[in-house]
């Protein structure tokens, strides 16, 4: 992310009208919140001057609705009153054309507020509403305030966003972690929460720190409210988060090459029915993990096959590297050879013809003078001779989801009786998660005559935004060589979860590792993530209506991979704590595709 985004709110017209020309110099804040209309304890209309103000209303500005303001209110008079009060000030903000209105949500019934919220969004043209909530100590009931709201509004999830007000008791993680799979777009800080240093500068206690640094990596923007207490300015506040976030913890390559996908969603690749273009095979090979781990593996396979017994030579040892690419398996395969001094016989096997350009300018390079271009789709080639080594990186997201089962299956009759497979092995895992701005994502997607339902598909997805809701668990494996007497990679398992808190449940995030040689993997497994592996984002299956979980209640979920002879595809369905229709039925929407 760039620089953090950190406004500034005023409660009153008063604080405006000194501050207002300073307010957006460039040492200061980014944005200001005002109040559209004076608090007044009779719900009288007293709007911003606005003809007194230069702001940039449409980019710098959030209009805030007074607190005061209750359209639920039991009392008949103030409920009335209030209404009117919210239809002038949202008329006001449509005028006036401010990008943004926040109310505070401070009712645990929100059903007036929640339908004129609605009519505000239609007439506004879906300029975004944003909701505070001040937190409490019961955050189960804080978060049952948002979600209830948001369910009165089904349609219109993706224009609402959620600021939450920190008190003196800072969050748990557990808590954040539920927060940040919302809509979370602003912390709102009182100057209150601030204590003076030894300087009498504003500082925050290490929690708050914390909680703050965490959140610049969710993109979250800070509002900054109350009285100057400390004396040294309101921009000292501001000062003080910029430099939470210059002292922040640095970014992980796996956080800096996945800058700007966060929550995007991406159709998985289908290489074997689709040939993959210069520049994805460029990002796959800046990796700077997978190809160590390759190259590792190879070398201790050419150390236990190759090596030489007292007296005698190494063995040649064959590999064949199925779906070379551009060729940095083969790159690792050299590598490997020249570490163990065991000589390598390489074939590159390769369909894409354009890739076959870049591997055969390769080949004229002295270093790989041991290496044979192959020009065949890997089930079809006639070998000279058998492999000693099969490598191959066909894994997708999921594991298998780019057919890997299906060509290493063909493929291994080029191999060796006792010949091996890099990988060896690999199993697919899903999790149930939250995460709200997936899901509006997803609802978002555009319908076309391939994909005819968002719902249906799996997407790749640089998860951010997530709280899964329990541990992950195993789903499909497959090893290879593969010697069962009659193959079959049809696969199907039902898999029980236990939600460890109260949430919504949005759909299951895929996860994949990968045996490369004995000890050697590479894994996208939350708990054992390859570090700064980035090849894979993690696999996300949506399902269609979201689901309300409590905690400890179990959700199940039946998974399926489904082959025909020239296709594949996945299916899913919930049965706990609901019982919902087949995602993908039939492969309708989404398949695979076992031929170009």
């Amino acid at each position: 992310m760039g620089d953090p985004v950190c406004g500034i709110e005023y409660k009153s017209f008063s604080h405006i009208e000194k501050d207002h020309q300073e307010i957006f110099n460039i040492q200061k804040f980014a944005f200001v919140s005002v109040p559209l209309s004076e608090k007044h304890e009779k719900f009288e209309f007293q709007p911003l001057e606005i003809y007194n103000y230069s702001f940039e209303w449409g980019t710098k500005v959030i209009g805030v609705v007074p607190d005061n303001i209750n359209v639920d209110s039991p009392d008949i008079d103030i409920r009335s009153k209030s209404v009117n009060l919210l239809k002038k000030i949202f008329k006001l903000a449509s005028y006036v054309g401010v990008n943004t209105v926040m109310l505070n949500l401070n009712n645990d019934r929100n059903m007036n507020l929640a339908r004129m919220c609605a009519y505000h969004l239609h007439e506004s043209h879906g300029r975004p509403l944003w909701l505070r909530i001040s937190l409490s100590k019961d955050s189960d009931c804080d978060w049952r305030k948002w979600n209830n709201f948001l369910s009165l509004l089904p349609d219109n999830q993706n224009k609402i966003g959620l600021v939450l007000e920190l008190s003196e008791e800072v969050p748990s993680e557990t808590d954040m972690m539920r927060w940040y799979s919302e809509v979370l777009l602003g912390l709102s800080i009182s100057t209150s929460l601030f204590v003076a240093n030894k300087g009498g500068y504003p500082v925050l206690r290490r929690e708050f720190q914390k909680l703050i640094s965490k959140s610049f990596k969710k993109k979250v923007q800070i509002i900054i409210h109350g009285e100057d207490i400390h004396g040294q300015g309101m921009d000292a506040y501001q000062k003080y988060i910029y430099n939470l976030y210059e002292n922040k913890e640095p970014a992980s390559v796996y956080e800096e090459f996945s800058r700007g996908y966060e929550e995007l969603l991406q159709i998985p690749l289908q290489p074997l029915k689709d040939n993959l273009d210069n520049s994805t095979y460029e990002i796959f090979e800046k990796d700077p993990i997978k190809y160590k781990q390759y190259e590792e593996a190879i070398y201790q396979i050419l150390l236990d096959r190759g090596s030489p017994v007292p007296g005698g030579e190494p063995t040649q040892q064959v590999v064949m590297v199925v779906g070379a690419g551009r060729g940095p398996l083969v790159r690792s395969s050299l590598n490997a050879s020249r570490r163990s001094k065991i000589p390598v016989k390489v074939y590159a096997v390769e369909k894409n013809e354009s890739a076959l350009i870049i591997l055969r300018n390769l080949v004229k390079d002295p270093f790989f003078s041991e290496v044979t271009i192959i020009d065949s789709d890997m089930r079809d080639w006639e070998p000279p001779e058998k492999a000693d080594i099969l490598v191959s990186e066909l894994l997708g997201s999921f594991s298998d989801n780019e057919l890997s089962p299906e060509c290493l299956d063909g493929a291994q009759r080029l191999m060796k009786s006792d010949g091996l497979s890099v990988p060896c092995q690999y199993t697919s895992y899903l999790a149930p998660i939250s995460s709200r701005k997936l899901y509006n994502n997803v609802a978002t997607q555009p319908s076309d005559s391939s994909h005819e339902d968002p719902f249906h598909l799996g997407y790749v997805v640089r998860m951010q935004c997530v709280n899964l809701l329990d541990k992950v668990k195993s789903c499909f494996t497959f090893h290879h060589p593969n010697h069962d007497s009659v193959i079959d990679n049809t696969r199907h398992i039902s898999l029980q979860f236990t939600s460890d808190t109260e949430s919504v449940l949005h759909g299951f995030a895929g996860y994949f590792d990968a045996q490369l040689y004995r000890d050697v993997y590479i894994s996208t497994h939350p708990d054992t993530h390859s570090p700064d592996m980035f090849s894979w984002f993690p696999m996300f299956f949506p399902i269609k209506q979201p689901q309300l979980v409590r905690q400890g209640e179990k959700i199940v979920i039946d998974f399926w991979r489904v082959v025909e002879p020239t296709k594949v595809w996945y299916e899913w369905a919930l049965s706990e704590p609901v019982t919902q229709p087949i995602h993908n039925s039939r492969g309708v929407t989404y398949w695979i595709g076992l031929f170009s």
